[in-house]
């Protein structure tokens, strides 16, 4: 099963793409900020990283910059 990652700050868009993501199969874990992405981006292992680049804490480059 695929694991995907969704980071954006707004709630209810996430909210969306976790019931959409599950009902096609996908496993999917949630993070609100920057700083939880990159925690559970270094913790486990995702196979698509959907990530908003308006973030608080860090944005969505340094994140992505963080994960490379």
């Amino acid at each position: 099963m695929s694991r995907i990652l969704v980071v954006d700050d707004e709630k209810a868009l996430v909210k969306g793409l976790i019931y959409t993501l599950e009902n096609e199969g996908y496993e999917v874990a949630a993070a609100y900020d920057g700083i939880t992405a990159l925690k559970e981006a270094k913790t486990n292992r995702y196979d698509l990283i959907i990530l908003d680049l308006m973030l608080p804490g860090l944005d969505g480059l340094q994140v992505c910059q963080k994960i490379r």
